[in-house]
């Protein structure tokens, strides 16, 4: 009588931090199905050193834009507030221009972290089952394509006409990029921005996540990255108004 022995099937290796960084643009689901319960913290530094290295080493091409933005807000400032002066507007500039050229990656992480509270708490009124740790994640990973826009912003910068450089929406992929940025109804103008290609990724993305790690429908998770969208814009329409 022979006695049958069974052989274990050997587990598939899980991908590495680096497949995932590429497989985020291919197959998201996988992606954070894979990643919800792991650290935060490997894909936030990602992003935010890749977008901080890109945009230190790339600064000179889109100064243009900061200066002219500077400019901008320099006028409405002084038309708002005649007993304030061209000279004391000024000073602020060495401090804006510190902030974006040394500054970029503390915000973008700020930016992320927040981005994931507020995914937590809006996937809630969808019954998400999201946990705070996976939403966090789902927010990091999410973010990947801002390198892509990082990068896509730098060669436009080299490749542009400076003159042609008069505003962030400027170089925006959305429809605001053709429209003028001082003649241009302050709203719709910030609203035409958020159309823009890389934010719409990074919605999808979050209610890809949404209905991975919240166990929610993909018709709610449609909804949520509307609501979402939404949310977002309120800060840049808040800035036209005022």
């Amino acid at each position: 009588m022979t006695e049958s022995t069974s052989t274990p099937i050997a587990s598939a290796p899980q991908p590495s931090f680096w497949e995932d960084v590429i497989d985020i643009f291919v197959s998201p689901a996988a992606v954070f199905q894979r990643r919800q319960n792991t650290s935060v913290w490997p894909p936030m530094l990602f992003v935010a050193l890749s977008i901080a290295v890109i945009s230190f080493a790339t600064f000179n091409t889109l100064e243009p834009i900061f200066d002219a933005e500077f400019s901008r807000v320099v006028a409405k400032t002084i038309a708002k507030n005649p007993q304030i002066t061209a000279e004391m507007m000024e000073r602020g500039r060495g401090f804006q221009t510190a902030v974006v050229k040394y500054g970029i990656g503390v915000i973008t992480m700020v930016t992320m972290f927040v981005l994931g509270c507020v995914s937590w708490l809006v996937g809630k009124m969808f019954d998400s089952k999201q946990t705070f740790q996976a939403a966090l994640v789902v927010a990091a990973w999410a973010y990947m394509p801002r390198i892509l826009g990082a990068l896509i912003n730098a060669i436009q910068g080299l490749l542009m006409d400076p003159a042609s450089l008069t505003s962030l929406l400027a170089i925006s992929l959305s429809p605001a990029r053709f429209m003028d940025a001082d003649a241009t109804n302050p709203i719709l103008y910030q609203m035409a921005g958020r159309l823009d290609l890389i934010t719409i990724w990074v919605t999808v993305l979050l209610a890809i996540g949404l209905a991975v790690t919240g166990k929610v429908t993909k018709g709610r998770a449609a909804v949520f990255g509307v609501i979402i969208w939404i949310v977002g814009s309120l800060p840049q329409i808040r800035q036209a108004m005022m």
